[in-house]
């Protein structure tokens, strides 16, 4: 859980205790014995329908499928109906007692205030949900705005007139004629959301459609029949309860889009580690160098890969890429450039026309519309002589022999995959005994720590300045150690990539 939600949750459920315990010293205050039975049941229904809002509420915050929006109406949803449940339990508190007559009117306005609101709560949670937004949906929330503003208007004017309720001077509440006017606005915004639904109804499974029902005319049917019969206000607690049954009934779809993504995203992951060669040591038996490359994938699965591989007796291939998208299509498109590469290269092509070939192949099609960052090199091993080709990748890092790690900087080509017909600009350089050469994905470079800031080019350079002279395994090992130590416990956004490559020549 985030630390905004965590507040979050420790602010509300604070309010919740503090209106639990007000509610309870009513209580304590009126006396059970001088409470009706009818009373004493809707205060319970209300305790109830309180504690059932804060288990709403928290599962909402620690749910991880649901953001956005939807949630944040679905939340002040169940706010709305807790502090209905509140102000009806202490209205039956209240009720009656003299003293207490002022308590008594502003209780019962806040409880009358609480429909309206709830009522374009609903609204806007179930526009949100179906992501509708057709110009006949505007216009009706256009509509149900200004009756909402309306709506809170006239309850307020009903502390002066009297419209809807009044409390006698004996403390006693009563409605008044106009009572069912009151209803007219929830039940309209409400109907409205349901017309709406029916509607929209190829967007929804059936259950989902029934939830919506569910909860709008249960609770309806129950405001239609206290009309008629006072003293029983099982209303909000039915809403509260319809309002659980209403997130788990929607929920279930949204579980099943959660499992089915899951599910991609393993195999993703499972494609992205077949791909990457795992061999180490790599070619013990020569001895004109060593390599090792690793890889930390995010909680996505991203296009990163890696690749070694001797092209012939003398020549090294290396190369290391990211492949924009995540999931399954950018796993396959990363399979795809990984070994298009690699024959390519094989095959005997310099770099800059392998890369140019792999353009042209990956341009083929590519109505995902994906692009690879890519920098590929070979290493002669009899003479260091080498080649590389940067296609919108990071630079990378060489050791000299002695001395320190820096980046080598030199112009970029386009991505892969970007436009046909590219071309890719060779770079020559040369390989000394004793020189490695270091490459990366950016998620070493834009890893970012708990204060929100990226670790960078210089802090990046810091780290593996740390400890200059090792081997590749060990090298890799401490810029991990780096990374974590900067890190702490913010959350890895991007896969982490790694080539180390020493070249201890003839």
């Amino acid at each position: 859980m985030s630390k905004s939600k965590k507040k979050r949750l420790i602010v509300v459920s604070i309010l919740y205790f503090v209106l639990t315990l007000v509610m309870a010293q009513l209580v304590f205050y009126r006396g059970i014995n001088t409470l009706r039975p009818i009373y004493l049941i809707n205060i319970g229904a209300d305790f109830v329908g309180m504690m059932l809002g804060c288990t709403l509420y928290v599962c909402c915050l620690i749910d991880l499928q649901k953001t956005g929006a939807d949630i944040k109406y679905m939340m002040a949803l169940i706010n709305v109906v807790f502090i209905q449940l509140f102000t009806d339990g202490c209205a039956w508190l209240v009720d009656g007692i003299p003293s207490l007559r002022y308590l008594n009117i502003l209780d019962n306005t806040l409880y009358y205030l609480c429909a309206p609101i709830e009522a374009l709560f609903f609204w806007m949670y179930t526009m949100t949900y179906l992501k509708i937004r057709k110009n006949l949906v505007k216009k009706l929330f256009l509509i149900v705005s200004i009756g909402a503003y309306v709506a809170i208007a006239v309850r307020i004017i009903n502390i002066f007139t009297g419209i809807y309720f009044t409390v006698g001077q004996d403390g006693v509440y009563a409605r008044s004629a106009l009572y069912p006017i009151s209803m007219v606005y929830s039940y309209f915004t409400v109907i409205a959301a349901l017309v709406v639904v029916v509607l929209e109804r190829k967007l929804l499974e059936r259950y989902q459609v029934f939830a919506f029902f569910m909860y709008v005319l249960a609770p309806m049917l129950v405001g239609i029949i206290t009309i008629v019969v006072y003293g029983l206000s099982l209303g909000p607690a039915l809403f509260m309860i319809t309002l659980m049954l209403m997130y788990c009934i929607l929920n279930v779809s949204e579980g099943r889009e959660m499992v089915a993504a899951s599910r991609d995203m393993a195999l993703a992951a499972e494609i992205q580690e077949d791909a990457m060669p795992k061999v180490y040591p790599y070619m013990p038996e020569r001895k004109d160098f060593d390599l090792y490359a690793y890889m930390k994938p995010a909680k996505e699965v991203g296009g990163d890969f890696y690749d070694y591989f001797m092209i012939d007796e003398d020549h090294l291939g290396l190369a290391i890429a990211d492949v924009s998208g995540k999931g399954i299509p950018a796993a396959l498109f990363m399979v795809m450039a990984k070994k298009l590469i690699k024959n390519a290269l094989t095959s005997g092509m310099s770099p800059a026309d392998t890369l140019y070939e792999v353009n042209n192949r990956l341009c083929e099609d590519n109505k995902m519309g994906f692009f690879v960052t890519v920098w590929i090199g070979v290493i002669d091993l009899t003479s260091g002589e080498s080649i590389s080709v940067n296609a919108g990748h990071k630079h990378p890092v060489i050791r000299h022999a002695g001395g320190e790690y820096e980046f080598v900087k030199y112009k970029h080509s386009l991505p892969v995959a970007v436009m046909e017909n590219t071309k890719f600009v060779p770079h020559n350089f040369k390989m000394e005994p004793g020189d490695s050469i270091f490459v990366y994905t950016n998620g070493f470079p834009e890893a970012i720590n708990e204060g929100n800031e990226l670790l960078g080019n210089d802090r990046m350079l810091e780290i593996m300045n740390r400890f200059p002279v090792a081997n590749p395994k060990v090298a890799i090992e401490n810029v991990m150690v780096g990374i974590d130590e900067y890190v702490g416990g913010a959350e890895q956004l991007d896969d982490i990539t790694m080539l180390y490559m020493t070249y201890y020549g003839k």
